[in-house]
């Protein structure tokens, strides 16, 4: 397959399989203002199909490219329509060189090579040049809950804090585990995963919790059945978003009712 470097017009071209499951408007805004200030650095990668030019990698590019007004684009043209295992292999292969895809769609990618040319874990690594233990951790990410899943593409869970709860087998358990690694270290998530059950006896759960401080000041907490684990995740949480308050400068007055807007507003998205 020849490949030939070239400016294609923006007008002419489209896409058709993209493995980002989503184009984020304000990533691809900045991107094609860089773009117009600083030239295009990584070429699109299609072929052309008649008057158009079909695009198999680089549809953020191109979106960055409309929203900035740009005529053209660089591109690189594959000379013909590739197989859909060409292509895959080839976003792999970009990918690896930018590292750019969330780790789900990475690993739906992975998912899709392997399945589309019915390859075992060791054959996909080498194509994709990886290691076996790559695909294997990435592709562990995807048994996950779909909830869990959307916290690690969108950035919130860190994946190998993801990996690690792969290794727990209930999806409950999995789902208050990633709540667990949101708002602890690495060492400290993976010190509370190698601490031993001591009873098997069912957790305590209560509406309501208070707890009164040495200080002589309370802390009121109430959930749903809360358990001790929900009590340490909850007070953790608050003590991340309490000193993201104090480094914004809010008081504590403001802080208490900008919670309190963000809790009523997610309440009411769920409803939708």
């Amino acid at each position: 397959m020849t490949a030939l470097l070239k400016n294609v017009l923006v007008s002419l071209c489209v896409y058709l399989s993209q493995p980002r499951s989503k184009l984020d408007p304000e990533y691809c805004r900045r991107l094609g203002e860089s773009m117009r200030l600083h030239g295009q650095k990584v070429p699109v990668i299609g072929y052309t199909d008649g008057a158009r030019f079909v695009i198999c990698d680089g549809g953020c590019r191109l979106e960055g490219a409309r929203l900035a007004g740009l005529t053209e684009v660089l591109a690189l043209d594959l000379g013909k329509e590739p197989t859909r295992a060409e292509l895959l292999l080839t976003q792999a292969s970009i990918d690896q060189h930018r590292q750019n895809l969330p780790p789900i769609d990475r690993a739906n990618l992975f998912r899709a090579i392997r399945d589309e040319n019915q390859w075992t874990a060791r054959q996909l690594a080498e194509s994709v040049r990886v290691s076996e233990a790559q695909v294997s951790r990435a592709l562990a990410l995807l048994g996950l809950p779909p909830e869990v899943q959307s916290l690690v593409n969108e950035g919130e869970l860190d994946a190998s804090k993801a990996y690690l709860i792969t290794q727990e087998p209930d999806p409950a358990k999995q789902i208050e585990l990633a709540g667990l690694a949101r708002v602890t270290s690495r060492a400290e998530f993976e010190d509370h995963l190698r601490k031993p059950v001591l009873t098997s006896a069912p957790a305590v759960r209560l509406a309501r919790v208070k707890l009164a401080l040495p200080s002589g000041s309370a802390v009121s907490i109430s959930g749903a059945e809360l358990t001790m684990e929900n009590v340490v995740q909850i007070l953790a949480e608050t003590l991340k978003e309490a000193r993201r308050a104090t480094e914004a400068r809010f008081d504590v007055k403001t802080w208490q009712r900008m919670m309190a807007d963000r809790s009523k507003a997610r309440a009411e998205g769920d409803h939708v």
